[in-house]
């Protein structure tokens, strides 16, 4: 695992420090992409190919918001929203009583930011609704997680904070806002320790998660 997660760790900590604010380039595409390929691989090691296969199509997101944010956003979207769906599947055996005032919580942030963000959409509206109700959802089963499981919970609620924060620097601040770039720091952060938590979290706590009917 860490023979993975080293040079992953040191790709994402270049892309954050210094090519999260550079141009397009096909370089700041492979440093962004690689990182998560790299945990793709070592879940994939580790005998995780469902696993695998939900970072893998978080790399694939990676890879066209690494390009042009705004036309890369709609597939982005669409390879993170089956990485959710992946995700969901996986945790759902796992998952024990929905704590019901964390997910409300969880709902109504959503929700407000939705509405907000909605008249900015235009054509993105139903995808980005579709996305948020499986937020919603891999949050609430990622709460309800036993607490040997918190490193999957603590992952899985930094990966829908990342979604957050992406949206908010996206489509509400303005090109020319100083908090651009703590915001594409902040969410890469969120983002790829998030995923690098779920790793560590399935292989350690949740043993034997790909052997689970179904999954195997």
């Amino acid at each position: 695992m860490i023979g993975f997660l080293l040079p992953a760790g040191a790709l994402a900590l270049a892309y954050g420090a210094v090519w999260t604010l550079r141009p397009v380039s096909w370089a700041r595409s492979a440093i962004k992409t690689g990182s998560t390929v790299l945990l793709a691989l070592a879940a994939a090691w580790h005998g995780l190919p469902i696993l695998a296969m939900a970072l893998g199509l978080g790399a694939v997101g990676d890879f066209f918001l690494s390009r042009d944010p705004k036309s890369g956003f709609l597939p982005g979207l669409a390879a993170f929203a089956l990485g959710h769906a992946i995700y969901i599947a996986v945790l759902w055996p796992l998952a024990g009583s929905v704590p019901v005032v964390p997910v409300l919580v969880l709902a109504a942030v959503s929700a407000v930011l939705l509405v907000r963000l909605w008249p900015v959409l235009g054509d993105l509206r139903l995808p980005v609704a579709i996305y948020a109700g499986l937020s919603v959802a891999l949050g609430a089963l990622a709460l309800a997680l036993p607490d040997a499981a918190v490193w999957i919970t603590a992952g899985a609620l930094a990966f829908i904070a990342s979604d957050i924060v992406l949206a908010i620097e996206l489509f509400l601040l303005p090109p020319e806002s100083r908090w651009k770039p703590l915001f594409a720091r902040g969410l890469w952060a969120l983002y790829w320790l998030g995923q690098a938590a779920i790793l560590w979290g399935m292989k350690t706590a949740a043993s034997g998660i790909d052997a689970a009917p179904g999954f195997a």
